[in-house]
């Protein structure tokens, strides 16, 4: 069963002085629940290396990924994530001896489907499964062809190099640059295509890629010089010219590479960014955002937040449905911490809280190890590389690496005796939310033998997932649609003779209530074409 503690929620008022830091106000309450996904100690062969990805899909399921020296692994959970007992997990590769390298990365399509991407040594693999993805017989991988790579691809640096545009498409992007990418069938590894993009003489160290809602790619890394550099295309993204590119006027170390900058844009396709500054001694998390004019530096702003400096430099950054950044980092004590923004976050007076997802006190109480013959410390070492997802309701899901230490053995000496991803997420049971309304969008004019797609939200985000949506049209066979979230979409076609106002309507259902919504779309036999001119008299004064 999950360990459960009430944190102490400290309310971070920020009040931006001339250097751009911000400073600390009062305080609230939160609960968290925590496990193990992977756990090896020192007696085994292999151990948890510290990279894991986790999403949320939908409908509520999360996903993650991690591996140790010997096996990738896939987890996954449908409903009460909090107990570990809800969770499957299976072997989905084998790993080559460049373990380390491998930085699985995850992603879901719209369909709550996972796709997946790692390194194995000899460049590549992506893997996909469409049904049943707690058997491994499900998953299907191939190694992808990458530009420019007749001496080996480069390795990622992070695991945020693979994303999938909003029709799931998957795309990724690696050092040098190579931009690779798959339209269809992406098992078949003729499917795909790479292509080198120079960003300057050097290329792109680190890049962070994501997409906007017209699935326009956006990038973000280093330069040789450890400037973060911006990129963004809008089409033909596998010719050069069609790259832009800003030098940001930030710097990020890349003694932590893995996860120092975490690069996103909001609901309106807007960048954000959370990172150590170099700039400030590589200790200072801030966080930096562009509203307008995104490929020049006027465009960007950023301010530092009050945390104290942390030996590792890792941050993960999400963006809540309301545009809101949220971060998960290592704190300054090993722990992991969370930061929220509340209000006014892309002003100089944001409201920020911060609290402690897990500590490594509280892990030393509840899994402890004894300490070794010839040490004097033994302790959790936790809060490293975090992967945070955020649900239909906002609420965090994070994986993140904790590693136990034998210290002060002989002297000064330490090492690590044991090491494990961990998986927290909000514990406690919350009353389930009904829908409250559903507005319905789609067109209002159409014509016969023509398809028309029409688009259901519904309201508050918080909703309870799944939704089933039973979507009604005059004339047409109704469609209806399980496991979904706070979104669905529905086509229909009007047959020859079928003309005439119809009504389409659409139920929302979650255990928790009902609510519908409607629209009307005017069918005709040929285009509306309004040309009429209306002639009014002339008046000479």
């Amino acid at each position: 069963m999950p360990r459960i503690k009430t944190f102490t929620v400290f309310v971070v008022t920020l009040a931006v002085f001339f250097s751009g830091i911000v400073a600390v106000k009062a305080a609230t309450q939160a609960t968290f629940a925590r496990f193990f996904l992977i756990f090896n100690g020192s007696q085994d062969s292999s151990h948890a290396w510290w990279q894991s990805s986790t999403v949320v899909d939908m409908a509520g399921g999360v996903h993650s990924v991690f591996y140790d020296s010997v096996e990738l692994s896939y987890a996954y959970c449908s409903t009460d994530c909090s107990n570990p007992a809800n969770w499957a997990a299976i072997t989905v590769a084998s790993l080559s001896s460049y373990t380390s390298l491998a930085h699985p990365s995850l992603a879901v399509d719209a369909n709550n489907r996972p796709r997946l991407m790692w390194f194995d040594g000899d460049g590549y693999r992506y893997a996909e499964c469409n049904a049943n993805c707690a058997s491994a017989a499900n998953w299907t991988a191939v190694q992808v062809p990458v530009a420019d790579a007749e001496w080996g691809a480069p390795y990622p640096k992070n695991g945020r190099y693979f994303a999938l545009d909003t029709q799931g498409r998957p795309r990724f992007a690696i050092e040098g640059l190579r931009y690779t990418t798959c339209e269809a069938n992406c098992t078949t590894a003729s499917n795909w295509s790479s292509a080198r993009l120079a960003v300057n003489e050097y290329g792109l160290y680190y890049p962070q890629l994501v997409f906007n809602p017209n699935d326009q790619p956006r990038l973000l890394g280093y330069d040789s010089q450890d400037r973060l550099v911006y990129l963004e295309c809008s089409s033909s993204c596998g010719q050069v010219a069609s790259w832009n590119h800003v030098t940001l006027p930030y710097s990020a170390s890349s003694l932590f590479y893995d996860s120092n900058f975490s690069f996103r844009l909001d609901g309106q396709g807007r960048p954000r960014l959370a990172f150590y500054d170099l700039d400030t001694g590589g200790t200072t998390l801030r966080y930096a955002w562009s509203n307008a004019n995104s490929l020049t530096t006027a465009g960007w702003s950023s301010y530092g937040l009050p945390y104290a400096p942390a030996d590792d430099h890792t941050v993960d950054l999400a963006i809540d449905s309301q545009n809101r950044p949220r971060v998960a980092f290592g704190s300054e004590t090993e722990d992991l911490s969370y930061g929220v923004c509340t209000v006014n976050c892309e002003t100089a007076n944001p409201t920020w809280q911060r609290q402690d997802i897990e500590t490594g006190d509280e892990l030393n109480l509840s899994d402890p190890i004894p300490t070794n013959p010839g040490c004097m410390v033994s302790t959790w070492m936790l809060g490293e590389y975090p992967s945070l997802a955020l649900d239909n309701a906002d609420r965090p899901h994070v994986s993140y690496y904790a590693r136990h230490v034998q210290g002060f053995c002989g002297g000064t000496s330490s090492y690590n005796d044991a090491w494990a991803i961990r998986f927290a997420r909000p514990s406690g049971s919350t009353p389930p939310a009904p829908p409250v309304t559903v507005g319905v969008n789609g067109p209002a004019l159409g014509v016969i033998n023509t398809s028309y797609t029409f688009t259901a939200t519904v309201s508050p985000v918080s909703a309870t997932t799944p939704i089933t949506y039973v979507w009604q049209a005059t004339g047409l066979a109704p469609q209806t649609h399980t496991g979904r979230g706070i979104n669905d979409t529905v086509t229909f076609t009007w047959p020859a003779g079928a003309t005439g106002m119809k009504t389409i309507s659409v139920s929302a259902t979650n255990r928790a209530g009902t609510k519908q919504g409607s629209r009307t779309i005017l069918i005709t036999a040929t285009p509306i074409v309004f040309n009429h001119w209306v002639y009014l008299p002339m008046t000479v004064r």
